[in-house]
């Protein structure tokens, strides 16, 4: 008999966890185990990442909850998660509290993919629940670098440490021949929001541009700053050297045209765009939050946050030297293979085995 595992989550937003969740469901060895895949929000999105996991054959179910807790929503999954009987569930996100009553009441595990700095993934009252849960054993919690396991052990005191499993990249879909273009082209990619503090990365190309002529940067994504920041780039003068793409399917297509990667956060877990970014060769400049330092190595240069000057200074460098993109590059591609996709779902299969009920 196989294990069966449960991977619930609370929507199919275009955003890092739930990119994760599609990578990782839809590269799953079906012939080892079964999964279904259950969405706590609302209907079907038709976006890439359903789409990717159905055409996986992994099932996608619906609870239909509205925003606010709702324990119609706990009794939904309830039923649903009974009907599928899983020997393990995997939550991300504020899934996990929704998960809790039914893990609670059987004799079954759940696995948490932490894909935040601990501290800022749930509020106060979510976090308590998971805190006993951990404590109890019954939830087991999986860093995605060993930054976020160290800060898993430090804000839960936990007796042990996280498991850790990296998050996937799809290698071969991010590399891709560096089209020709003219000037030094920056890419980033992220939510428009706060914690991602892309006015400081705005900021640093007011300052650069004023050196280099051929200078312009892409901001790929959307989120609640998105007037805020159009409205800063515009106040700086800087309209016609910073464009704001907003989320794009191609992804992929922006990387081939750009020379460096560059990530301005104020905190992350362990972003999947500079793993894409590395896929497609490019160097990484970044914050040093998070779990970066895991990823960002021989293969980028990092810098203090809310720095911008430091930012500056480190882009000027990479700038100017086409040699240090170059070799930046090529050792991101080589770096990034051990994160592919199949591998990292191949990790969590062998997790699954070990904390199901079927042992």
């Amino acid at each position: 008999m196989k294990n069966r595992v449960a991977i619930v989550l609370p929507y199919f937003a275009l955003g890092g966890a739930e990119t994760m969740v599609s990578r990782l469901a839809s590269n799953i060895n079906l012939d080892k185990i079964d999964v279904e895949v259950i969405c706590i929000y609302g209907n079907p999105q038709n976006n890439r990442l359903e789409n990717s996991i159905l055409n996986s054959e992994v099932k996608i179910k619906y609870i239909g909850k509205s925003k606010g807790f709702s324990l119609s929503a706990v009794y939904k999954l309830w039923k649903e998660l009974s009907s599928y009987h899983p020997t393990v569930v995997h939550t991300h996100l504020s899934a996990c509290v929704y998960c809790t009553p039914w893990v609670l009441g059987h004799n079954v595990k759940m696995l948490h993919t932490i894909h935040s700095t601990p501290k800022f993934e749930l509020i106060k009252p979510k976090k308590k629940i998971m805190s006993i849960m951990y404590r109890i054993g019954k939830a087991i919690p999986v860093a995605i670098s060993k930054e976020i396991q160290d800060m898993m052990t430090e804000e839960y005191k936990l007796r042990s440490e996280a498991e850790l499993i990296y998050n996937p990249v799809d290698v071969d879909k991010f590399y891709k021949n560096n089209e020709k273009h003219k000037g030094i082209c920056l890419v980033t990619a992220g939510r428009l929001s706060k914690e991602k503090n892309q006015k400081m990365l705005v900021d640093a190309i007011k300052v650069l541009c004023q050196k280099y002529e051929n200078l312009s940067l892409t901001i790929l994504g959307d989120g609640p700053l998105k007037n805020e920041l159009e409205n800063y780039v515009e106040d700086k003068g800087l309209s016609d050297i910073i464009h704001l793409e907003g989320n794009v399917a191609n992804v992929e297509e922006y990387f081939s045209k750009s020379d460096i990667f560059v990530l301005s956060s104020s905190y992350e877990g362990l972003p999947l765009v500079i793993l894409e970014a590395m896929a497609a060769k490019l160097p990484i400049v970044s914050t040093d939050v998070g779990g970066i330092k895991d990823i960002v190595t021989n293969n980028g240069l990092l810098v203090e946050s809310e720095n911008t000057d430091a930012l500056v200074n480190v882009l000027e460098k990479v700038i100017e030297d086409k040699d240090l993109r170059e070799e930046l590059g090529n050792n991101s591609f080589e770096n990034v293979q051990v994160f592919d996709s199949s591998i990292i779902a191949d990790q969590y299969v062998q997790l699954y085995n070990k904390y199901s009920t079927l042992r």
